[in-house]
């Protein structure tokens, strides 16, 4: 049972944790939740729930698309979870984690839009790899349907699921994932670029060329850096009712965001030619402002001021903390921030 676990549910070393839409920017259902200020143990069941059916509906994106890309990624010699499994096994296993993001699923469907949202991002999910439609290989349109399923849709399902109605939030909120979502499918495409040429795989770098995307892609990393600075001052307008000492630390966090990105922003003019690139896993500013700080520090401050207001939620951020490992120092010793700090006492 653990084998079969570790390999489909953790697919290449647990990518539906790290790599999962919801769980990249958890902060903003944490932010619906104090919006709402509804935190109550209901709240705490509807959330734990819906963790849990991100975590199946994103292991049925991720293995459908390998049991699609098969031969494809064959082709390549790219890794492939199906790769030592028969087609039938392999279409088993992945109808098995659609049947439970199902089962979770359904706790929300007294919310018709939720539905809706639902199927759209299954189909599209679905179909991103599936012949005869096959998304991902339909340029332009391809791109921005991968962006909708893996990476809108399901923040769209956190507002219909826990009722969230506050339209201009919504969309201020809703367009941050969207060109967060777009940079990483984006970097992906560019990263993929060789080899789909090769294969004459229509992806939308292959399809308008190598640099236009690029373009695209440093395009979308700004205006993602640039919502969340704004997302962020709104946050401390719309949460000024906050005790002290949670607002103390949201106010921290924003403080931190603000100095990391005005410091990005100087060493780009410093350097024009730098590479801002944060998927390179450099450890540097860039990627702690694209990944680190959404997905884990703001999210992680979000997860505290709820635990604040009700300690039940304090199961949430510990199970987010193991997640992201924040009780390893040596992954703490690795980081950016640790680092800097490191070198500025030092220097002292």
């Amino acid at each position: 049972m653990m084998t079969f676990i570790k390999k489909y549910f953790g697919w290449r070393d647990w990518a539906v944790l790290v790599y999962n839409s919801i769980f990249e920017n958890v902060f903003i259902l944490f932010y619906v939740l104090l919006r709402e200020q509804t935190m109550g143990t209901e709240q705490l069941i509807q959330t734990l729930v819906f963790l849990l059916f991100s975590m199946f509906s994103t292991t049925y994106g991720y293995l459908i698309n390998d049991y699609a890309d098969m031969e494809l990624d064959r082709l390549h010699g790219k890794a492939n979870t199906f790769s030592e499994d028969s087609k039938g096994r392999a279409l088993v296993v992945t109808m098995l984690f659609l049947f439970l993001s199902v089962i979770c699923g359904w706790y929300f469907s007294d919310h018709q839009a939720f539905l809706l949202l639902w199927f759209i991002w299954i189909f599209i999910g679905s179909f991103y790899s599936l012949p005869p439609l096959r998304f991902k290989e339909r340029g332009k349109p391809g791109l921005l349907l991968v962006v909708l399923a893996q990476r809108l849709l399901p923040i769209l399902l956190v507002f219909t699921a826990f009722g969230f109605e506050r339209t201009g939030e919504i969309i201020l909120l809703a367009a941050y994932v969207f060109f967060r979502g777009l940079s990483s499918d984006v970097n992906h495409q560019v990263e993929d670029y060789e080899n789909d040429v090769k294969t004459e795989t229509g992806t939308f770098a292959v399809s308008t060329g190598l640099g236009l995307a690029q373009k695209v892609l440093r395009f979308s990393l700004e205006m993602e850096k640039i919502l969340l600075a704004v997302i962020l001052a709104m946050f401390l307008y719309v949460f000024s009712w906050f005790d002290l000492l949670p607002l103390m630390l949201l106010v921290a966090a924003v403080l931190l965001y603000y100095v990391l990105w005005f410091y990005s922003i100087f060493l780009s003019f410093k350097s024009p030619g730098l590479d801002v690139n944060p998927f390179k896993g450099r450890g540097d500013v860039f990627q702690l402002l694209h990944h680190s700080y959404p997905s884990v520090i703001l999210s992680l401050v979000f997860s505290l001021i709820v635990s604040y207001f009700n300690l039940a939620f304090l199961i949430i951020f510990l199970l987010m903390a193991l997640i992201r490992r924040l009780f390893s120092v040596e992954l703490i010793k690795s980081t950016f921030l640790y680092r800097t700090l490191s070198k500025v006492v030092h220097h002292e």
